[in-house]
Parts: C-alpha cells; sequence; structure tokens
C-alpha cells in the first residue's frame, strides 16, 4: 500500500515538473475570444504582433520586401513606438473595436515594400520611385 501511494506521489511530481519546465505556456488571450474575454492592452499588441511576425514570413518573398530575419527584427524595433502611436484603451473588448487600434498598429509596424531605397507606402510614392 505505501509503494503505491508513493508511486501516486512521484507521478504527480512529476507531471507537475513536466507541465511547470516542459510543458508550452497556453496563451493567456486570444484574439478570436476578444468579444468573450477583453484583452489589456500590451497583451493585445503583442499578440498583433505575433500576427506581423507571420505577415513577415509570408511576405517576404515579394520583390523589395526584408528577409524574414530582417523583417522581424523591424518589427521588434517598431512595436512599443507603433503601439503608443496607435493609441488604445486599458481594456479592448470587441473585435470592431479590435480592427480599429489593430490597423495602425499593423500599418507602422510592418514594413513597407522598399523601391528604389525608399519605402514605399502611398500611391504617389509608387509612383516616383517604383516606376520603370
Amino acid at each position: 500500500m505505501q509503494r503505491l501511494l508513493l508511486l501516486i506521489a512521484l507521478v504527480a511530481v512529476a507531471a507537475f515538473a513536466y507541465l511547470y519546465w516542459f510543458a508550452a505556456p497556453v496563451p493567456r488571450y486570444r484574439l478570436a475570444e476578444i468579444e468573450r474575454q477583453p484583452i489589456p492592452r500590451e497583451e493585445f499588441f503583442a499578440l498583433w504582433r505575433d500576427t506581423a511576425y507571420g505577415l513577415c514570413e509570408r511576405g517576404a518573398a515579394g520583390s523589395g520586401r526584408l528577409a524574414p530575419a530582417d523583417c522581424r527584427a523591424y518589427v521588434d524595433r517598431a512595436h512599443a513606438r507603433c503601439a503608443v502611436r496607435a493609441g488604445a484603451p486599458a481594456m479592448i473588448a470587441g473585435k470592431a473595436e479590435s480592427r480599429r487600434w489593430a490597423r495602425p498598429y499593423l500599418d507602422c509596424v510592418v514594413p513597407a515594400p522598399v523601391c528604389g531605397g525608399v519605402e514605399v507606402r502611398t500611391l504617389e510614392d509608387a509612383l516616383r520611385y517604383c516606376a520603370p
């Protein structure tokens, strides 16, 4: 009987140690569940920063784009500045509100295509610097 209790205790300790040190952490907030669980501003922009990393991976193949690693570094450097510039309340509580704050943040944090050594963010810039 004592061996069985000892075995149960060892299994419990091993499970706790695995979950505490080795298992991947479960994200506390998710953008898809913003209607049910409002997200604090810092977490909100951290989630959108992860989305920007994904945009770096998908958009890196186009002409004039940064390499994925350079794009992620650009996002990291711009994150704090762009989060402040986008502005947002302390808690974001809905999808419409999420889009309202995410658009200016993503416009700021994701690097624009480059033509002639200049970031192109407007049609006028594209016509001026990208025209053959």
